[in-house]
């Protein structure tokens, strides 16, 4: 037998042998692969605060005249039962209208709608049916007659709140008048109602904005900057948080 013949039997052999060593150390050796943690629990997204109606587009749309106002004080008579005769307001019935916050704050068509329309859950019944379109335009002309001051200029620019910031303010310095949850009269002695749907839709950022700043005059809502009659200092921020928390939990 020629011993070359065998050479290539022998080294095809050895190849196999290593090969199969090889495989059979890599299997052994093999490292299982790391398990990858699960992916954390996705965080939902806080829902967005309700920027609430868009603000009138012109604050004075009703021409104040002798005429109207006098017309206006004599339907205003039946206003007084809830507001007083010289729209002073009633605790516990109706808010006090003759205030220069406020009519500086009240566009005419806010004025207008919540006459017409009155208020949800509130003694405000609407008067549209009673009191033709003439005639609350001239209850509009007498309530200018009373704080004759020039429009505000509101900030209307969209909210950016953080709302349980806004909540603990409300908690600690707010619902003392307002009530816990924004009743108003039902809950406390000596707040209107802010918490309701009915109301929050029906006024601008800008008017919530502007009111809160400054309080409303001649009522115990005094304003909220930094002046001497404040009740506290709130930032542009934290009056901000504050209507973003009212906004959010409208009832």
């Amino acid at each position: 037998m020629d011993h070359r013949d065998c050479k290539p039997r022998w080294r095809a052999i050895f190849v196999a042998i290593a090969l199969l060593a090889n495989l059979g150390c890599n299997t052994a050796d093999e490292v299982p692969p790391l398990k990858q943690p699960p992916p954390p629990p996705a965080v939902a997204a806080p829902p967005p605060v309700p920027q609430g109606p868009a603000p009138a587009a012109t604050m004075r749309t009703v021409e104040v005249t002798e005429t109207k106002i006098a017309e206006g004080k004599a339907l205003f008579a039946t206003c007084a039962a809830c507001h007083g005769e010289d729209a002073g307001g009633k605790v516990g019935q109706g808010p006090r209208l003759n205030s220069q916050t406020f009519l500086a704050a009240a566009s005419d068509e806010f004025l207008t709608n919540t006459i017409t329309h009155g208020r949800a859950g509130t003694t405000m019944i609407a008067w549209g049916t009673t009191f033709q379109p003439p005639q609350i335009e001239s209850l509009v002309a007498y309530l200018r007659s009373l704080q004759p001051v020039e429009a505000a200029t509101l900030n209307e620019a969209p909210l950016t709140s953080d709302v349980e910031h806004g909540k603990q303010i409300f908690q600690s310095i707010c619902s003392s008048c307002h009530g816990r949850t924004g009743a108003g009269y039902q809950e406390t002695a000596n707040g209107t109602g802010i918490g309701r749907t009915a109301f929050l839709d029906s006024v601008s950022n800008g008017y919530l904005r502007y009111l809160i700043e400054h309080g409303k005059s001649q009522t115990q809502m005094r304003p909220f900057v930094g002046t001497k009659l404040s009740v506290a200092k709130l930032s542009p921020k934290e009056i901000d948080d504050v209507i973003g928390f009212l906004r959010t939990q409208a009832w």
